[in-house]
């Protein structure tokens, strides 16, 4: 029934204001079909500042996964539904939601926002409103924010937003129970009140915009006559204190008919005084003394650097009770914590920004670091920001400067920081000046700053890395100010730059000896014999004082400084390592035709542990191998997912298959067909594909599709098969369901003949799992644990003897899981990953190197795994994600792909020969227990005393170094290892026989 409870409207027109009757106020939204309901506007473009733009409703029952047109839309309820009902099901159901369609059209992401209008609340107080946020489209991977505000007043032009947690996408369906407590803040108003849901920043993530709506939106308040607490906040910010001080903040606290006394407890460093005399953590009132508002001081008393959080607890008998929410943060002038927790209208914690060119400038932003949340990915309030993007990269400088710190009594200073980094762009600097004023412009004459080169985020990661071990020794002599510059200009880009939990340390220990090297891993695919190839990568020195000294093994391998010399090692200077990062080029001049070559150089300097760089390369002419390719498009030709321009993504693409030239490609999210047979039909060398019909959903036309594209020249005898079912599974019902309900792997056999005249039979199996979704316990996991032994029992009994390799977007890791569960680090492939007899995972390697192959996430995700079979024609060192192409394409990662090709290739013919030592790990490094807690064992085979251990970061950082024996190690270990943050960690030990790799989560 619509408009449950008493209620009586305005006229029965659209936008009309609701005049609310008895509480509670109820709308349901079932009759949509008839246009919106009374007091209902839908709105675009809605800011901080602006109510938006009203809308039309699209009142025709509309489907949920409908990418297009934009606009708010008749949806059924996500209530008794599932995210597989049908399109039929769905135009049918009588319980309907009122939703929006978010895309790219300006205005809508962000900006779309449901409004609601009550004419006043003249004798209601205390309103508290309960909705559902309902997220319908599982197949949309991006996330919204929305928030609930209000305002007052005919035309408003200013918005409080109250704290809620509302989200929707991040490929989720279902119906979230939102509460809202107004407090006092609409009581008695006898002019219009607005009530807004409205996402006011843009959706996160890449892939489609949600589907959203709001259903069941229940107003309830109390009235005149009923007991009452009157609270003239809901939330105390205290600002930065420091520790062993207090400060204070007052509230004032009224009440009507009340019966009982009213009783305030607070929690936390805070206490509670009725005269700013005697405090304690709990005070009263007679209701006598409630008949006149009366002033409750609250004093904040931090015993600990960083946030403080605590509540004030309001009850009194027969009315409802308050809370007030509290917040500060200690500081402690020894070691300077700055958490920015504080951060509103305002920078905090004595920050302050000066803008030298450009309109866009530091200031607060809400997505701040997450301490919790091992992935780097999420966010919690608060942390300083900026972007120079404004329609177009604008041009600006602008400087984040701290306040003086006066370290001069700090034994080694130590600055450690969280950074964050989205879309493409120049990086911030860091730096120092010891005659900064404190005032005033950073560039006035006299004043001097030195740029400090230190480990930052890759652009575009999109993930909090820390920046630890700054050492500001050589400042200790005065007050010194540092500060973070930020530049865009419409030549270089504009990236957003995120800073938060900022830290100086007084260390009794100098600043940790370490050398770096990125990329880590060089290939050089094929090279003619007696040619030669160069590759670049470059390393960088932090508090090195020694020279720094690189070294091949190999002849086939050499490294030079200039780019013109090589030799098997070069040496750079303590001075010249530290003043900057150094380029060295490596040379592969190989010698024998039909040879693997592989071999690992070694970055060396006193105290530090070295580090590996490992190398391949062969000379395997290329139309006599099996090369294969697999990538994911990001919503090939899909409008309004993926990249904006479909045109340009379409040319991009063409132009990395053609410059790939692999024999057989398995693609991923392929939407529209004819875009890619059109685009298949233009590359040189004749190609076929073939499209799976299996998908998540029942559009076919809009759905992400795999599909095979395959050289006719080398393939014959082909057939296709769509995996639809499984007959060898234990629970073969489920196996749709655990690939994104109906994105199940599609199969390609075929002979594969080369211009040798070698001709195997092969079986490649392309996937594209199921994605990982957060806060669903785990199912996105055990769904994707769950299809990867289907699939192997599957291949396992029809394929047991056979050449097969499995491919695609495996969306999880091989080594450790990307999956942010508790207590489970095991990938969701372990059933491959563990039988090693049967099964070899080509990308392993890749993972353990501490690579990636998406633009935005530090890990890999795109794999190969291929039989034992398979295996024996594989060019060790040969899988590779071609991030080169990137170079190619301008901005790569918005107009073409999120993701990187994968390319590995196989000599079908006589046994692979390889010079050289095999340069990563082929003996497992154990570890235990995983997760690590305070303390953790290694163990490797060999029994050297000179074994050298590292732990990387999840950006390829070293966090600990050791050197000795294996008892030795675990001894150095266990010392530091519980000081580690929660998080992804590598422990990597080069012994002299090899190197051995794991990886371990720090709880």
């Amino acid at each position: 029934m619509l408009g449950l409870g008493v209620l009586s409207f305005a006229p029965q027109h659209a936008w009309a204001q609701a005049t609310l009757g008895s509480s509670p106020y109820k709308q349901n939204f079932d009759a949509l079909a008839s246009g919106l309901p009374a007091g209902f506007t839908v709105r675009s473009a809605a800011s901080a500042t602006a109510l938006g733009t009203s809308q039309t409703l699209v009142t025709t029952p509309t489907e949920w996964s409908l990418g297009t047109p934009v606009g708010f839309k008749n949806y059924a309820s996500a209530t008794g539904l599932t995210a597989s009902t049908s399109a039929t099901d769905q135009a049918a159901a009588t319980n309907r939601a009122l939703g929006v369609r978010q895309t790219s059209t300006s205005g809508y992401d962000p900006g779309a926002a449901f409004v609601f209008q009550a004419a006043n609340t003249t004798g209601r107080y205390e309103l508290q409103l309960n909705f559902k946020l309902q997220s319908l489209d599982v197949a949309s991977p991006r996330t919204t924010n929305w928030r609930v505000d209000y305002a007052v007043g005919a035309n408003p032009t200013s918005f409080t937003a109250l704290p809620t947690s509302a989200v929707t996408g991040n490929s989720t369906f279902g119906s979230t129970s939102v509460d809202v407590d107004f407090g006092n803040a609409l009581d008695d108003k006898n002019e219009p009140v607005w009530i807004r849901i409205v996402a006011l920043s843009a959706s996160t993530g890449s892939g489609n915009r949600p589907t959203s709506a709001i259903d069941d939106f229940d107003l309830s308040w109390k009235t005149a006559s009923d007991a009452r607490l009157i609270s003239s906040v809901t939330d105390l910010g205290f600002g930065t204190q420091n520790v062993g001080s207090t400060g204070n903040q007052t509230f004032t606290l009224g009440g009507a008919n009340l019966t009982e006394n009213t009783t305030l407890t607070a929690t936390g460093p805070y206490q509670l005084s009725k005269d700013n005399t005697t405090f304690a953590s709990s005070i009263s009132y007679a209701p006598a003394e409630l008949a006149t508002n009366q002033t409750v001081y609250v004093r904040f008393a931090p015993t600990a650097s960083g946030l403080a959080t605590g509540s004030i607890a309001i009850a009194s008998q027969g009315a409802a009770s308050k809370t007030v929410a509290l917040r500060g943060t200690g500081f402690d002038p020894a070691n300077p914590t700055y958490s920015f927790n504080d951060c509103g209208n305002n920078l905090a914690d004595g920050w302050t920004q000066v803008s030298v060119t450009g309109a866009q400038v530091w200031g607060c932003t809400t997505f701040g670091r997450d301490a919790n949340d091992a992935s780097g990915k999420g966010t919690s309030p608060n942390a300083v920001q900026i972007n120079g993007f404004s329609g177009t990269a604008q041009t600006n400088e602008d400087w984040l400067i701290s306040p003086s710190l006066n370290i001069s009594s700090m034994n080694v200073p130590l600055l450690s920081f969280w950074s964050r980094t989205r879309f493409n762009g120049p990086a911030v600097q860091l730096r120092v000046s010891t005659n900064y004023s404190g005032t005033g412009s950073p560039t006035a004459a006299g004043v001097t700053w030195t740029t400090i080169d230190v480990d930052l985020p890759a652009a575009n990661t999109d993930t909090w890395t820390q920046t630890s071990n700054v050492d500001l020794s050589a400042y200790k002599g005065s007050p010194v100010y540092v500060a973070f510059v930020y530049t865009s200009s419409a030549a270089s880009g504009a990236a957003q730059w995120t800073i938060d939990d900022i830290q100086v340390t007084n260390s009794s220990t100098p600043a940790p000896v370490a050398v770096r090297a990125v990329p880590n891993r060089l290939n050089f695919d094929y090279v003619k014999e007696n040619e030669k190839a160069t590759r670049k990568f470059v390393t960088t020195s932090r508090n090195v004082t020694g020279d720094v000294t690189i070294t091949s093994p190999s002849t086939a391998f050499k490294v030079s400084k200039d780019g013109t010399t090589f030799s098997n090692s070069v040496t750079f200077t303590a001075a010249e390592a530290l003043a900057s990062p150094k380029e060295v080029t490596v040379e592969f001049a190989p010698t024998a035709a039909n040879t693997n070559y592989t071999a690992s150089l070694s970055i060396t300097s006193p105290g530090a542990t070295a580090v590996p760089v490992a190398l391949a390369g062969n000379t395997y002419v290329p139309n006599a191998t099996l090369d294969v390719v697999n990538w994911n498009i990001e919503w090939f030709g899909a409008t309004g997912n993926g990249p904006t321009d479909e045109a340009l993504q379409e040319t991009n693409a063409k132009k990395v298959l053609t410059d790939l030239n692999a024999d057989v490609y398995g693609l991923a999210e392929i939407v529209d067909t004819a875009k890619l047979g059109a685009m298949v039909r233009q590359l040189p060398g004749g190609y076929r594909y073939s499209v799976s019909t299996g998908v998540s959903g029942s559009a076919f036309s809009s759905a992400q599709k795999l599909v095979f594209v395959y050289r006719s020249t080398s393939f014959s005898n082909a057939t296709f098969t769509t995996l639809s079912t499984c007959t060898s599974c234990t629970d073969p019902n489920n196996w749709s369901t655990n690939w994104s309900t109906g994105r199940v792997p599609y199969l390609m056999e075929a002979d594969v003949k080369l211009t040798n005249g070698q001709t195997r039979r092969v079986a490649f199996v392309l996937i594209h799992a199921k994605a990982n979704e957060s806060n669903d316990g785990g199912d996105s996991y055990n769904r994707r644990k769950a299809g990867a032994e289907a699939l192997k029992a599957e291949l396992d009994a029809r394929y047991g003897t056979s050449n097969v390799l499995i491919m695609g977007d495996f969306n999880d890791d091989l080594d450790v899981t990307i999956a942010n569960i508790p207590n489970v680090t095991a990938s969701s492939y372990q059933a491959f990953t563990a039988d090693a007899a049967q099964y070899s995972a080509l990308t392993l390697p890749l993972s353990q190197a501490g690579l990636k192959s998406t633009v935005g996430f530090n890990d890999v995700i795109d794999h190969v795994v291929v039989s034992n079979e398979m295996n024996t024609f594989y060019l060790e060192g040969s899988a590779n994600i071609r991030t080169d192409v990137a170079g190619t394409i301008t901005n790569y990662g918005s107009t073409t792909s999120d993701h990187y090709p994968i390319q590995t290739r196989f000599n079908l013919g006589a046994n692979v020969v390889t010079s050289g030592k095999a340069s990563l790990a082929t003996v497992k490094l154990g570890l235990y227990p995983n997760p690590v807690s305070k303390s953790v064992r290694v163990e490797v085979p060999e029994r050297g005393q000179n074994l050298q251990l590292q732990v990387l970061t999840s950006d390829g950082r070293v966090a600990i170094s050791a050197k000795g024996s294996l008892e030795q190690l675990n001894q150095q270990l266990n010392q530091k290892v519980g000081n580690l943050n929660a998080g992804m960690y590598t422990v990597r030990i080069v012994g002299e026989q090899q190197t051995y790799v794991e990886r371990f989560v720090k709880q």
